[in-house]
């Protein structure tokens, strides 16, 4: 098929939002499927393709936008206008854009996904949604997981039109894995301590203090944490230095492709999720979260040791595939890391099932479930 992706995210920056979609992009195309981006503009000088750690095998279009807290609403409404004008010709459009799917669906009347990763954010959100749910040219509301997908369904989405789709990983990438020596080689970590690893963005609610509190009775545990924005790092930093934690460091953000070495290096990985985590923008996610690390913690064979908010709860399972921990509880952190670390026969199963258990979630399935009777 055509398919024409409409993409507005924030490009070059530390967001998940603009990696999940040239993964998806990538995926379609691996697929067989031609696929055309159209994004806001960026430094041409920065080759995107490896930014994100993709194959340069989807065409990229830039479509006008500022960027500023407009650039959702001007990117989707340029994309309508473009569309309108140009009619270019595609079986399917796919976009997590809502502005473009309110015209998309009920004026121009394309073949519409629309892939919803966050509740509404507004009133106007909400009159866009229920005005186009039950558009014939919506073909398909995806969300990232079940705890979203009940939000859609109580406000009115057609049980129909919505199909449950988690994120995922690129499993090619971590066949042929590292050794923790191997990798802590290419990234300069010390052989000897044993190794926590925090990756991702460390906003509001993620557990990072808890983690902070955690480490001081782990002295000889090196606790790191891989990526965040330089204002969250700057304020974490300080809690460190305040409370005198010697074995508590702070990476900053490498590039994508550059984690999985870091992944590699840890000897647990941790996601101690509060129940009042958020995304970027202030919202609180608990219930509806699909994090891209939890699937490249799962793929790196390395056991996890995460906190039991409500969406996590759809992947990982306690004493199946990782070990589970009460949410905003330091006893039940320590206690969990005490395990991940001491027992290293049952962390080893832990991280192979969970290692079997991710090969369901790869970027190319969830393309192609996502086509599936479109």
């Amino acid at each position: 098929m055509k398919i024409i992706y409409i993409g507005s995210p924030p490009l070059l920056t530390r967001g998940a939002s603009a990696i999940h979609i040239f993964k998806m992009c990538s995926a379609f195309s691996q697929l067989g499927h031609r696929v055309t981006l159209y994004i806001p503009p960026y430094d041409r000088s920065v080759d995107i393709f490896s930014y994100y750690g993709v194959e340069q095998n989807f065409e990229i279009k830039t479509v006008v936008s500022p960027r500023n807290f407009l650039r959702q609403i001007i990117h989707g409404l340029c994309c309508v206008f473009y569309f309108a004008i140009k009619t270019p010709r595609a079986d399917i459009v796919i976009t997590r854009n809502i502005i473009f799917t309110f015209f998309s669906t009920v004026f121009l009347r394309v073949p519409t996904i629309y892939d919803g990763h966050h509740p509404l954010v507004n009133k106007v959100a909400e009159f866009f949604f229920n005005t186009f749910k039950g558009s014939r040219s919506l073909i398909l509301f995806t969300t990232n997981s079940q705890g979203l997908a009940d939000y859609y369904l109580k406000r009115g989405l057609p049980a129909g039109k919505l199909r449950v789709l988690h994120n995922g990983v690129e499993l090619d990438k971590y066949i042929k894995s590292k050794t923790k020596a191997q990798a802590r080689k290419i990234t300069n970590l010390q052989a000897g301590n044993k190794i926590v690893l925090y990756s991702g963005n460390i906003y509001k609610g993620r557990g990072i203090d808890l983690l902070i509190d955690a480490a001081c009775d782990f002295k000889n545990v090196l606790f790191l944490v891989l990526g965040g924005e330089q204002k969250d790092i700057d304020d974490y930093k300080k809690i460190v230095e305040a409370k005198k934690v010697e074995n508590f460091k702070f990476l900053g953000f490498v590039g994508h492709n550059e984690v999985i070495n870091y992944l590699y290096s840890a000897d647990v990985l941790v996601m101690p999720y509060g129940g009042g985590m958020t995304i970027k923008s202030g919202t609180v996610a608990s219930d509806f979260t699909s994090p891209i690390k939890l699937f490249e913690y799962m793929a790196s064979k390395r056991v996890i040791v995460a906190s039991k908010i409500s969406s996590v709860l759809e992947i990982l399972e306690d004493g199946k595939n990782a070990i589970m921990v009460e949410i905003d509880d330091l006893d039940s952190l320590k206690k969990g890391l005490r395990l991940a670390l001491s027992n290293s026969s049952n962390s080893l199963k832990l991280a192979d099932q969970a290692y079997r258990d991710v090969k369901k979630y790869t970027w190319k399935q969830r393309a192609s479930k996502m086509l599936e009777n479109v």
